[in-house]
C-alpha cells in the first residue's frame, strides 16, 4: 500500500485507545468520508447483518461473517493467500504456496499475523503506509496512532495502524469498503491469551476458561473455490473473442520451442528460489504480478531480493501489472469508459512505481493484463482502447517498455485493428503477449493476428491454460508461454 492512502480513527482497544469510542473523523483524505458516512448509515439496518463469529489470534479477536472459512498458514503453509473469495488467513504464507495458476479480482478477505502489506513478504520493498499516513497526518516521521485504518482506494486494500508487538492486520476488498471496514473497526485486544495459536469462536463469545475451537472452517462452510478457468469457444474472428480451451493434462515438462525463443510460464504467486533453481533446467522466462488492484493473489516470495537472485540464475522476467478491466466485463474493479484516458495513465505510473521497488529499472518491459472481453460492444473496445493508449504512453514516457498481455480474439484483435481513438493515432504497445490456448507452440497468433504489427520479436504467446508441471520433483500449477519478446534481465 503505497499512494493515495487515506485514514481514520476507529475506536480499537489498542492500549490507551478505549474501548467502544466509534469513528474519530480524523480523516487525512476526502475519498474516505463517504465510504464512513455509509457505515453510519448502516447501523439502522443490523437486522439484515450476516451471522458473524470471532477470530481470535496473538491476543487479539476480530469478527467476520460466519461463512468465511479461516486458515492457520503455519498449519496449512501450502494454502495460498487469494484475495478474489472471502477468506481470513492467520500466519505468515509459506515458501511454496499451492496457487492456481492465474486469478484475476478481489474481494473481502482478512489477513492477520503476516505481512504488514497484503501479499508482501519482505517489507523493505514497499514503501511503509503508516509513514506515509503519518506524512499527511503529522509529519513525515510519525505514525499513524494505533486503530487507525489506512486504506489505499488504488488498489482496494486497508490496513489497521498497530502497535509494535501486535500482529499486522491488512485486508482487501472488491467493489466497496463499507463492510470489510466495519468488521476492521471492531479489532480489539482480548485479556485472555488462548491457548491456541489462532482459534476461532461462534457468535457469543466461550464462557470463563471455555477454550475456542481450533482455527479451522466451521461445518458447511466451504473452502475456497479452486479457480476453475472458464469454458473458452473455439477460436473465430469474432465473437467474445477467448482463447481456446484445451484439453488440460499434467505434464512432466515443457515441450521444444522454435529457435530463439524461450520457454517460459505464468503462476499467481512467485515460486520459492529453491524452486526457481530447479525449475530453471527446464524454463528460462517467468512472469511475475508486481501489483494492480485486481491481482488476486498475494506476490508470493516476490521481493527486490528475490529478482536478483532469480536473474542471477539465468531467469528472464515478464513483470506483470493487473489493473482495471473491461467495463463489459463482471470484475470488482473496471475501466470508467469516461476516465478510461486518465486512468490508464494512472496504471502505468503506479506500474512503473512498483517495478522499481522491485529493482525493475528502466528499459524492462512492464505487461499490463487485460483479461478476455466480449468486442462485439463498440463502446467497451473503445474504453479498453483509450485506457491501453494512455498505458503505452505514459509507460514509455517513463522509460519502460510498454507491454500488453490479452486474449488473441479481443485485446490483441482490436490493438491490432485500429489505427486511432479519441481523435489521434493509437499508440500501439511494445510488446504483445497473447493468450491463444491451442497447444501450438508457435508465435503466428492465427487465426487472429497478422505479422504486420508485431514482428516475432516483440511477441510472446501463452499457449495452454492452467496445468500442473512438475520439474525436478517440484510441481506447480502454471499457464505455458513461449517468449520471444522483451524480458527483464538481470
Amino acid at each position: 500500500m503505497r499512494r493515495a492512502a487515506v485514514a481514520v480513527m476507529v475506536g480499537c482497544a489498542f492500549g490507551g485507545i478505549a474501548t467502544g469510542v466509534g469513528h474519530q473523523r480524523d480523516i487525512s483524505g476526502v475519498r474516505l468520508t463517504a465510504a464512513i458516512q455509509s457505515i453510519t448509515n448502516r447501523t439502522a439496518a443490523k437486522a439484515a447483518a450476516p451471522a458473524m463469529k470471532t477470530v481470535e489470534y496473538r491476543g487479539y479477536a476480530i469478527r467476520v461473517p460466519a461463512t468465511w472459512p479461516v486458515y492457520s498458514l503455519s498449519k496449512d503453509p501450502s494454502r495460498c493467500v487469494r484475495y478474489d473469495v472471502n477468506a481470513v488467513y492467520l500466519g505468515t504464507p509459506g515458501p511454496d504456496p499451492d496457487c492456481p495458476a492465474h486469478v484475476v479480482g478481489r474481494a473481502d478477505t482478512v489477513s492477520i499475523g503476516g505481512p504488514a502489506t497484503p501479499g508482501q513478504r519482505s517489507a523493505p520493498v514497499r514503501t511503509d503506509l503508516r509513514a506515509a499516513i503519518g506524512a499527511k497526518r503529522a509529519g513525515a516521521h510519525i505514525p499513524a496512532a494505533p486503530g487507525t485504518i489506512m486504506q489505499n482506494p488504488q488498489l482496494r486494500e486497508l490496513s489497521v495502524a498497530m502497535p509494535g508487538s501486535a500482529p499486522a492486520i491488512t485486508a482487501t476488498y472488491g467493489t466497496s469498503p463499507d463492510e470489510i471496514m466495519q468488521v476492521l473497526a471492531g479489532v480489539h485486544q482480548i485479556t485472555r491469551q488462548s491457548a491456541l495459536t489462532g482459534t476461532t469462536a461462534s457468535n457469543s463469545a466461550p464462557s470463563s476458561g471455555q477454550q475456542p475451537s481450533e482455527s479451522t472452517p466451521a461445518p458447511g462452510n466451504p473452502a475456497p473455490p479452486t479457480w476453475i478457468p472458464p469454458s473458452w469457444p473455439a477460436p473465430a474472428p469474432t465473437g467474445t473473442g477467448l482463447p481456446t480451451q484445451p484439453a488440460n493434462p499434467g505434464t512432466s515438462s515443457p515441450p521444444p520451442v522454435p529457435a530463439g525463443a524461450l520457454a517460459g510460464f505464468d503462476t499467481c504467486g512467485a515460486p520459492s528460489l529453491q524452486t526457481m533453481k530447479a525449475w530453471r533446467a527446464k524454463y528460462a522466462v517467468a512472469a511475475i504480478y508486481i501489483g494492480g488492484q485486481e491481482m488476486g493473489c498475494g506476490y508470493g516470495n516476490l521481493s527486490r531480493s528475490w529478482v536478483q537472485s532469480a536473474e542471477a540464475m539465468g531467469w528472464s522476467l515478464m513483470p506483470t501489472f493487473v489493473g482495471l478491466q473491461a467495463p463489459c466485463n463482471s470484475f470488482s474493479d473496471e475501466i470508467n469508459p469516461s476516465q478510461a484516458a486518465l486512468q490508464g495513465q494512472q496504471a502505468a505510473t503506479q506500474a512503473v512505481s512498483d517495478a522499481a521497488s522491485f529493482g525493475l529499472g528502466p528499459g524492462s518491459p512492464i505487461y499490463f493484463d487485460m483479461e478476455a472481453y466480449n468486442e462485439t460492444k463498440a463502446s467497451c473496445v473503445t474504453a479498453v482502447l483509450t485506457f491501453l493508449d494512455a498505458w503505452d504512453r505514459q509507460v514509455q514516457a517513463s522509460g519502460y517498455v510498454s507491454g500488453v498481455y490479452s486474449s488473441a480474439g479481443s485485446g490483441v484483435i482490436n490493438l491490432q485493428n485500429t489505427s486511432s481513438v479519441g481523435g489521434h493515432p493509437l499508440a500501439k504497445p511494445q510488446a504483445i503477449w497473447f493468450a491463444l490456448w491451442d497447444n501450438a507452440v508457435n508465435l503466428t497468433g492465427s487465426p487472429y493476428m497478422t505479422p504486420a504489427v508485431w514482428s516475432a520479436s516483440a511477441r510472446s504467446k501463452q499457449y495452454a491454460g492452467p496445468r500442473v508441471v512438475t520439474v525436478g520433483g517440484i510441481s506447480l500449477n502454471i499457464d505455458s508461454d513461449l517468449v520471444n519478446g522483451p524480458v527483464a534481465r538481470g
